[in-house]
């Protein structure tokens, strides 16, 4: 097995919320919607810090039993030595992906000890087919200055 050329140096929550409804219908799911901001360290182009929105949201207009906000802050950085041209994919899909999972337990803890069952977030993938990757815009990762 082989470290992962993306390692999560630090995360941290900003926002957690999470409404429960009693009268909440079981049969309504939630939609998830995600967003993901992605900023390149202007002293060291191979750290970068991206922060993952997730809300879970009602389809349609019935009251689901639960309702979130989560929005995570990761600090990432890039091997040493990995292929320039991959680096915004790696850190673009690896990255969120990384904080999703923190997001995901986060949720699933909070809602186990909720009045309905456990919420646990479906995966997803952060891979975009056939979309080239951007450059983030270059600013210090929360935290950080001074490293």
């Amino acid at each position: 097995m082989n470290p992962s050329p993306l390692q999560l140096e630090r995360h941290f929550f900003t926002k957690v919320h999470v409404d429960a409804y009693p009268d909440g219908d079981a049969n309504v799911k939630g939609q998830l919607q995600t967003q993901v901001d992605l900023a390149r360290a202007e002293s060291d182009p191979k750290r970068y810090q991206l922060t993952l929105h997730l809300k879970l949201v009602p389809e349609g207009d019935k009251k689901p039993r639960y309702t979130a906000e989560i929005n995570v802050v990761g600090v990432v950085r890039v091997a040493e030595g990995w292929p320039e041209p991959s680096v915004q994919q790696l850190v673009q899909v690896n990255g969120p992906a990384l904080l999703y999972g923190a997001a995901r337990e986060m949720l699933c803890n909070l809602t186990a000890r909720g009045p309905w069952p456990m919420v646990c977030l479906h995966s997803v993938t952060f891979v975009q087919p056939n979309v080239p990757a951007s450059d983030p815009t270059p600013a210090e990762p929360a935290g950080t200055s001074g490293r």
